[in-house]
């Protein structure tokens, strides 16, 4: 598990081990995002930095190298190596400059330890997926999914047309949808964002805005949809397990699960305090979500949709949860002890994410 001030804690078979700090990743922000490679730990300041930091495991002494991107990276979104916008060593980065009104998709180079070929694709890109062979980003403030495929770029417009609800002379009333976060199980696209009326090329969202859930064909197609009453940050986790998807509301703290795709509501799970992640463990029968504000991860049974289980952690904010082996754990054993000291700074977690500004 990772979270604020930026440091790892280590379970084996549900028992803490240890933990250590990332002393050298900057600790103003406490929320951090990270992906895990083989032996490599890369670790982002999602939303609020352009800094990448590589460790070389089992060392946290130092990050091995740090990658400056042309702009803030977003988060990243994976509960499976599958969903991960990862092709071969390369891993897909959403970037965005805000000052410069330009995002981008970026190349990481997990070999090389470099970022490169970074394409413009639109405003606010964020938290890309892999579906088959395509990486597909989500526009934060335009209605458009990205497709990359190979070395192909398109962009592509979410918009659905409702059922005339004034008279029978409104037939062609239809919207556009701004997506903040999708994941996928591989066959459908999942996507969390707001409604964006026609007429607007730029998204007028407010804090004000609620959130939707959308389900989509490959190709972008609505063909389900479930409006909720999440605010900004809206449900910035994501997880599809057995034909159910899970959704966290850190505003609400609660977890919406669905069922796939039709997104028919199956349950609301009042969950800590602010959740914030969930992670799927590799066989899909536990999701595990952070509580960022309540410092604990709850873990969720997928089958019979109740917690089972409050796991304490010794960092302040938990956010981010991994999944390893045996193998992987025991080589981290040596690098984590039951207390370790960080370079502790009080800062708050910005809940920040999206369309929320800071307070």
């Amino acid at each position: 598990m990772g979270g604020g001030p930026p440091s790892i804690a280590l379970y084996v078979n549900g028992v803490y081990v240890g933990g250590a700090a990332l002393n050298d990743v900057w600790p103003n922000y406490t929320m951090y995002d990270a992906f895990l490679w083989g032996d490599k730990l890369v670790v982002t300041i999602a939303e609020v930095s352009k800094w990448v930091y590589v460790f070389h495991l089992p060392d946290f002494s130092r990050p091995a190298v740090v990658l400056r991107a042309p702009g803030n990276v977003s988060h990243f979104l994976y509960y499976t190596p599958e969903v991960a916008p990862l092709n071969g060593s390369i891993l897909w980065l959403a970037v965005f400059n805000t000052t410069e009104k330009r995002g981008y998709i970026c190349a990481l180079d997990l070999v090389n330890e470099v970022i490169q070929n970074c394409v413009p694709v639109g405003i606010y890109p964020h938290a890309p997926i892999k579906l088959g062979s395509s990486v597909i980003t989500p526009l934060i403030r335009e209605p458009y999914l990205v497709f990359k495929e190979g070395g192909r770029i398109e962009r592509r417009l979410v918009s659905k047309s409702w059922p005339p609800y004034v008279n029978a002379h409104d037939p062609l009333r239809y919207t556009y949808f701004s997506f903040h976060m999708i994941t996928t199980d591989g066959r459908y696209i999942y996507g969390e964002g707001h409604a964006i009326e026609p007429g607007y090329l730029l998204s007028p969202i407010t804090v004000h805005a609620h959130s939707y859930i959308i389900s989509m064909t490959p190709s972008g197609e609505v063909i389900a949809y479930y409006p909720t009453s999440a605010l900004p940050p809206g449900l910035p986790g994501l997880a599809v397990c057995r034909g159910k998807l899970f959704a966290t509301s850190p505003l609400e703290g609660v977890v919406y699960v669905l069922s796939t795709p039709e997104l028919k509501p199956l349950s609301l799970l009042k969950v800590g305090k602010v959740p914030w992640g969930v992670f799927a463990n590799r066989d899909c029968s536990r999701v595990y979500v952070t509580d960022i504000i309540g410092g604990f991860v709850y873990v969720i049974d997928v089958e019979s949709l109740s917690i089972v289980r409050r796991v304490e952690t010794p960092m302040t904010w938990p956010h981010t949860v991994i999944f390893i082996d045996n193998a992987a754990a025991e080589r981290l054993k040596t690098a984590v002890s039951k207390r370790f000291a960080y370079n502790f700074t009080v800062f708050p977690p910005i809940l920040s994410c999206g369309d929320l500004p800071p307070s």
